[in-house]
């Protein structure tokens, strides 16, 4: 009898479950696409932001609801925290540094996502013997100008073709060790501003107060943002050669694409260890832009929850400041990738002077970088020259010694490289694979004369 008694308690707890609603089932509350809209497009409304310190009163031009507002967020909030306290040791009147005041100093290649402002490719120094792992930005940006300059071919002894351009490298007048950098703002950055606060006020016409309040958060998180990121200097930044240091001639890159770099210390200097920063008046800026980069994150996440209760209307007007924000942030974004950098680079370093060859051997291009680098100072050093070879060729048999030795001697007296049987026919040399192998070296720094012939025929061989 008990048993039965529980039996239907049992079945009339199933029955009333099963009548019961779902939670939340009588909400009008629907999620939708609109409100993922905001979390698209962050990589270009970062890089928008990234610039904002060279262009002139572009600080005060962030004042628009934007996609991507988590995105910005994390960015700004890793930006923040990497701030570093420098000293500043000489005076720059365009940044407003004085000597002796502390300064905050943040990479830029933590908010930029364009490739190219970290690092650049190794460089070995001709002269001076610096051996760099890491260069500087300009050294990238100046491998990919090299990589499409129009090249000669030289003919000869076939194994894996080698690129070498020749950087001729002047002083700019405008070339200082410490350098900001400004430019005009585009006329196309009030388009977004107007549309955001014009959705913005329909919005509040109509009553539609989730999607207007959305869009006036968006509008001031990410106008405080610009306004304090770009309350610094993009500064470049690059150390000054002792005096009496050798020619800054050298190499950048490494296997089958090389720019030799020929010039004075002082502007290889800027390509091979000059560096971009953010630079800060205080690390309360820092601590503000790590405030904005919290509300950024947050109003990411109340649009999930806001904008979807809103009407149509209000839904409609959001994702419409958002559209028009997105295309301006990508067409300026695709703009600052060429434009700022090509400025940047023009004021830095000016118009160098690339000529560019194919060489078809290792061998025949490591002679054709001697050639073209000869330099009073240190050719008369046969060590010094054949140090510079096993930098390029570091093979040490008896055949290589023997002709890096021939080479470097010819250098050093300035006689062409014109060889004959006497030279190959060596009395050291008991094997004919060895004597064959030599004659093919031989050949090679022939091939690179013809290069070296070519570039002097075109003007180009007059030093910098």
């Amino acid at each position: 009898m008990l048993s039965n008694e529980s039996l239907e308690t049992a079945q009339s707890q199933a029955r009333s479950l099963a009548k019961r609603s779902l939670p939340l089932a009588d909400s009008d509350f629907v999620l939708n696409s609109a409100a993922v809209a905001g979390l698209l497009g962050g990589e270009e409304a970062t890089s928008t932001v990234a610039l904002t310190q060279i262009y002139d009163k572009r600080r005060w031009l962030g004042w628009y609801n934007s996609p991507g507002s988590y995105v910005m967020g994390k960015h700004f909030r890793r930006l923040a925290r990497s701030a570093k306290v420098d000293v500043v040791f000489d005076s720059d009147s365009d940044a407003g540094t004085t000597s002796g005041s502390q300064m905050v100093h943040i990479d830029p290649s933590v908010l930029f996502t364009h490739k190219g402002w970290s690092g650049g490719p190794a460089f070995k120094g001709i002269y001076s013997g610096s051996n760099i792992q890491t260069t500087g930005p300009l050294a990238s940006w100046l491998m990919k100008k090299a990589g499409k300059t129009d090249s000669q071919k030289i003919e000869g002894r076939k194994t894996q073709p080698v690129n070498v351009t020749v950087a001729v490298l002047q002083q700019v007048a405008t070339l200082r060790q410490q350098m900001t950098f400004h430019h005009r703002s585009p006329p196309l950055a009030f388009v977004p501003i107007a549309v955001s606060l014009s959705t913005c006020f329909a919005c509040g016409c109509y009553h539609q107060w989730y999607a207007f309040s959305m869009i006036l958060v968006g509008i001031l998180s990410r106008g405080f943002a610009c306004l304090f990121i770009g309350s610094g200097n993009l500064v470049f930044d690059h150390p000054k050669p002792a005096e009496g240091s050798p020619p800054g001639d050298g190499v950048l890159g490494c296997d089958q694409d090389l720019v030799l770099l020929k010039g004075n210390e002082y502007v290889v200097n800027a390509i091979t260890r000059g560096r971009f920063f953010f630079r800060f008046r205080s690390k309360y800026t820092c601590r503000m832009v790590e405030g904005c980069s919290i509300l950024l994150i947050v109003q990411a996440i109340a649009q999930l929850i806001f904008i979807p209760q809103s009407k149509l209307f209000g839904q409609l007007m959001f994702v419409s400041s958002l559209a028009v924000s997105w295309i301006y942030n990508l067409w300026l974004s695709s703009r600052d990738k060429g434009e700022v950098k090509e400025a940047i680079f023009k004021q830095v370093l000016g118009e160098p002077s690339l000529t560019k060859f194919v060489l078809p051997n290792r061998v025949s291009a490591v002679v054709f970088l001697l050639l073209v680098s000869n330099n009073p100072r240190t050719s008369s050093n046969p060590k010094k020259l054949k140090k510079i070879m096993d930098i390029f060729l570091p093979s040490d048999s008896e055949v290589w010694e023997i002709w890096k030795d021939t080479v470097a001697e010819r250098l050093k007296s300035g006689q062409a490289l014109q060889f004959s049987d006497t030279h190959w026919n060596r009395e050291e040399l008991t094997e004919d694979d060895d004597r064959k192998l030599l004659k093919t070296l031989f050949e090679d720094a022939k091939d690179a004369v013809k290069a070296y012939t070519m570039f002097k025929a075109n003007g180009a061989g007059t030093d910098a």
